[in-house]
């Protein structure tokens, strides 16, 4: 087990070593093969309303990451926030995971997540998210070395932005545009509710999130509504839930 083990960080080590412009996806392949996931994305967060998805394997990571960001909820959000891992040993066990059960429906074949954080002092840098469908989950001592590994893979990231990232942020990689609009208007409207009620944009997503099960419409028609010119809705123009 002990070489098992070392072998994780000997993987994310070699993968940060060889080719800079393709540190993303090698960074994510080396955590994928080590822990034996499916599918794998790497997202830097320079802030909560500037989510950056740097690489995601395919498209079953895509719809993935799209689920919890869709929602504001999931594994890459709480290990993000949290600044912490986040392990999923069953998505879809609704006793235990209650509060996942929104994004999780729409991965039926997805059966556990193991987020990572990279994390700095003063704030978290990104998010290593590991999606399995058809293996056992990652051991105890797998995940605690592959949380030492994330030491490495922070510090090469680190290095690599300044040269090969734009400085805004690189694009999103979603594979269809509709998931991309989709995930750019829930926190276009929850920076825009933050900003206007001078609240962190966590306070804000939550606020949606919340207005929308009240009125029993998706989070996307409550953003779309927020957005609307002022007065189109007069219902979503005051967020009083974030005082209540």
């Amino acid at each position: 087990m002990l070489e098992e083990d070392r072998s994780i960080v000997h993987d994310v080590s070699l993968a940060a070593a060889v080719g800079r412009r393709a540190l993303p996806r090698r960074l994510c392949t080396a955590f994928a093969e080590s822990l034996g996931a499916q599918h794998a994305t790497m997202s830097l967060l320079p802030r909560l309303e500037q989510w950056q998805l740097l690489y995601a394997s395919d498209e079953g990571a895509l719809q993935a990451e799209a689920a919890q960001f869709a929602h504001a909820e999931g594994p890459s959000v709480d290990a993000a926030l949290g600044a912490r891992t986040a392990f999923v040993p069953d998505v879809h066990d609704n006793g235990r995971s209650a509060r996942l059960r929104s994004w999780s429906d729409e991965l039926p074949t997805l059966r556990h997540v193991l987020a990572l954080p990279l994390h700095r002092t003063h704030g978290p840098l990104g998010v290593i998210c590991l999606y399995y469908t058809h293996s056992a989950p990652p051991s105890p001592a797998q995940i605690a070395e592959a949380e030492r590994a994330t030491a490495v893979a922070r510090e090469e990231l680190l290095r690599w932005r300044p040269m090969h990232a734009d400085a805004a942020g690189p694009d999103p990689v979603w594979a269809t545009d509709t998931r991309a609009a989709r995930w750019e208007r829930v926190h276009q409207a929850a920076g825009y509710v933050a900003a206007r009620e001078d609240c962190p944009v966590g306070e804000a997503l939550t606020w949606l999130r919340v207005t929308s099960m009240r009125r029993h419409e998706s989070l996307l028609d409550t953003c779309d509504g927020v957005l609307q010119p002022v007065g189109a809705r007069a219902d979503v123009r005051r967020p009083a839930a974030l005082v209540s």
